[in-house]
């Protein structure tokens, strides 16, 4: 190829390469302005120039131009402007070396953007070289002829090509080098907003070390000047402490030789003769002498190690009691089970709860019981060996590892009980709380472990489940785990796993009981839960609607009642009949009640049903009550305002108080099951009922009696002035469709009842 050039184009290219090489880089723009206006007079073109990409914009700008006399220059309208207005131009600099366009009006009809630029300018031809730089495009030579048609043979488009790799060469000089210029500028002013201090540390391969760059803050922190560890780097070693210094040593030796990241922490003397802790991060490079190079930074973390040590004191210890804390405990646990092991002997984990002690902080403030605990803690070191363990959980619950006693299960359950009696009493003396005197009891529970594979939860779960017992058999008690507990847990574990598998499934069905006035007509229902557990039969609500409240799932419960009764009642209301007038009470738990989206959510299901809220009555239990009455009053209030009934379930058998049935907007009281069962036996039940109707009439509510299974029963309660009943003597709950065909035959027959 070079054969294809003339000897004058030659030396023409060397001339060019040698000049451009020998230029500084300020001298750079000239020299290269002075080979283009050569190269333009050499083609003769009107116009040449070389145009730049800037690479973070996508954007082309002319920076070097030479144009004949009387020609426009175009360097001022060409800057910035996006290479993307130029897709074909682009496309074809990509792919051909030199690109010559004889004629801008035969351009094709996709570079139809090119062509009006071009025509803007003038130009009827021009050449254009694509100078590389890393196989992309980063500037374009060219040369326009605003009159002639132009077209090069080989050797001029050989000479072309060549130019433009040598000013290619020159535009990646000045790109390096603008590159150079705005680190530099950067990185000073970084290094005066960073907290530490940036450096360059270099290493030559005699072991002399110096800090090619090291920010101004050095002297702030160690007394020493940029300048002078810029040319030598020893004195800020020597400030390294003597204990650290061979650590140090050897971190840098390994990030020399495995050309890995240097990261590390050191105490180091300061300016003002006191210690801190440093730590450093660089990454290594090597150079072409082998020396090495690391850049990176280091600051003063002497704040955050002392706050490291406060942290850790809080991490493992409870900061009330000084005693180890769960994650401590769980550490010494694990190493109770490993010496276990090792001995072949038992040990014990004990769990601790202090009986009613939410009464001493509700009646003597939470200091009081603050020091309550404390004592507590006191106590408990002082009454186990020195190589047991006194841990508090949180709240009133400590839990002892206690270790050492005999491989036989039976004895070491006999030494430990006797440990366990020894604390019960020592929790059973009186405290002296800040002049109050107090006596309190312990619930223990004790699980013994020894060479077996139990995890540290599973020990933990058996000591609680037996703490649990002991609460269950009186409190102030001893109980050891045994397997019925775990039995017990495993059955409560697979109920609530399989009420999870019925929400998704569908399993749970909606059961409606009739509810009657005096004259035995239905006036209302009550929506029950039910479930048909396909491994189980039908499971009684007794036993899963508290495990739902236990664990939360009674939300999601709750929303599906309330979402298929308000679906039915809507259905019902379309249907038109006895069945559209009568009104539908669904038990809403107290945990639903509580939320604060309880209102809203109603109101959304109503819309979104179209049921009306006049057929709706929330059955709210007394344990609903026992909350702010404010917030209770708030979302009665707002229920009513809405068009809903409210009826008070079970009144009377939980947190009765007449003073809140004045302050609340009730609509019904519901008599338990358990007045009316006996009302006929017993003159106590039946004083009760008349009581809570009389209650009932004076407040101007309504009184519903549950659980009439007699006609003796519904006469009685006539007697007494009842009005509404409910029970299996006029119906058990029924699934929807066989409540519906009870209503219509009801209905359709007055004089002959379906009770």
């Amino acid at each position: 190829m070079v054969n294809a050039v003339t000897r004058e184009q030659q030396e023409f290219v060397y001339r060019l390469s040698l000049g451009l090489a020998r230029s500084k880089i300020d001298e750079l723009d000239s020299s290269v302005h002075g080979f283009i206006a050569e190269l333009g007079e050499r083609l003769c073109s009107d116009r040449a120039y070389l145009i730049t990409l800037e690479e973070a914009t996508q954007t082309i700008s002319i920076t070097h131009e030479a144009c004949r006399n009387g020609v426009t220059p175009q360097r001022d309208a060409i800057q910035n402007i996006p290479m993307a207005r130029f897709p074909w131009l682009r496309d074809q600099l990509q792919t051909l070396p030199v690109l010559v366009i004889p004629e801008v009006e035969e351009l094709p009809s996709d570079a139809e953007e090119e062509k009006l630029e071009f025509q803007r300018e003038s130009i009827r031809s021009l050449v254009l070289v694509g100078l590389r730089l890393e196989g992309q495009v980063r500037g374009i030579l060219g040369f326009d002829f605003l009159e002639q048609s132009r077209v090069l043979d080989s050797e001029t488009e050989e000479f072309v090509l060549q130019v433009g790799e040598v000013l290619g060469a020159s535009v990646h000089r000045q790109i390096l080098a603008s590159r150079n210029v705005r680190f530099e500028n950067s990185l000073y002013r970084y290094s005066d907003q960073f907290p530490g201090v940036i450096f360059q540390f270099r290493m030559y391969p005699g072991g002399h070390v110096t800090f090619p760059f090291i920010s101004e803050k050095v002297e702030d922190i160690f007394g020493l000047s940029a300048d002078q560890l810029s040319k030598d780097a020893q004195p800020l070693l020597n400030l390294i402490k003597d204990e650290d210094k061979a650590s140090f040593l050897e971190k840098v030796d390994e990030s020399r030789r495995c050309m890995t990241p240097f990261e590390t922490s050191f105490r180091a003397c300061k300016s003002d003769g006191t210690m801190a802790w440093v730590e450093a991060r660089s990454v290594p490079a090597r150079l072409a002498d082998d020396s090495m190079t690391w850049h990176g930074y280091f600051f003063d973390v002497t704040d955050r190690k002392q706050s490291e040590s406060e942290i850790e004191k809080l991490a493992f210890y409870d900061p009330l009691t000084g005693l180890p804390n769960r994650r401590l405990l769980r550490d010494r646990l694990a190493q109770a089970l490993t010496g276990s092991n090792r001995d072949h002997n038992h040990g014990a984990l004990v769990f601790i709860d202090l009986d009613n002690f939410k009464n001493i902080n509700d009646s003597a403030g939470h200091l009081t019981g603050d020091e309550l605990l404390v004592q507590v803690g006191e106590r408990l070191k002082n009454t186990v060996r020195d190589w047991d363990t006194v841990a508090r959980l949180g709240g009133d619950e400590f839990v002892l590892i206690l270790k050492g006693f005999p491989a036989e299960p039976a004895d070491a359950a006999a030494k430990v009980e006797k440990v366990c009696e020894k604390i019960r009493d020592a929790l059973n003396e009186p405290y002296d709380l800040n002049g109050i005197e107090y006596t309190g009891t312990p619930s223990i529970g004790i699980t013994l472990f020894y060479d077996h594979d139990t995890s540290l939860e599973e020990l933990l779960s058996q000591a609680d489940m037996a703490m649990f017992r002991a609460k269950e058999d009186g409190r102030n008690c001893i109980r050891f785990y045994d397997c019925m507990m775990q039995k017990k847990v495993s059955e409560r574990l697979a109920l609530e796993s399989d009420l999870r598998v019925a929400l998704r499934k569908n399993q749970l069905a909606v059961h409606y009981q009739v509810l009657v006035n005096e004259k035995g007509e239905p006036v209302g229902a009550e929506a029950l839960l039910r479930w048909h557990c396909p491994g189980r039969g039908m499971v009684s609500p007794a036993a899963f609607i508290p495990l739902a409240e236990e664990t939360g799932l009674i939300e999601s419960v709750g929303y599906w009642v309330l979402e298929d009764v308000l679906s039915r009642i809507a259905s019902w209301k379309e249907r038109g009949g006895p069945l559209s007038k009568l009104q539908v009470s669904v038990n809403v738990s107290a945990r639903q009640f509580h939320l604060p989206s309880f209102c809203s959510t109603v109101m959304a299901l109503l819309r979104k049903t179209g049921a009306s809220p006049r057929n709706l009555k929330v059955e709210i239990t007394e344990s609903a009550l026992a909350y702010d009455l404010e917030l209770v009053e708030e979302t009665l209030r707002t229920l009513r305002s809405m068009g809903i009934r409210i009826s008070l379930d079970d009144f009377g058998t939980g947190y009765s108080s007449l003073g809140y049935l004045k302050r609340l907007s009730l609509d019904e009281l519901k008599i338990d099951q358990g007045f009316v069962r006996d009302i006929l036996d017993d003159p106590n039940d039946a004083a009760i009922a008349e009581t809570i109707l009389a209650l009932a009439s004076a407040l101007k509510l309504s009184a519903v009696a549950e659980g009439v299974e007699t006609k003796g029963q519904l006469e009685r309660l006539v007697r007494m002035g009842c009005t509404r009943f409910q029970g299996y003597h006029f119906s058990r709950p029924l699934p929807a469709l066989e409540f519906e065909k009870l209503i219509e035959q009801a209905s359709g027959d007055r004089k002959r009842r379906a009770w």
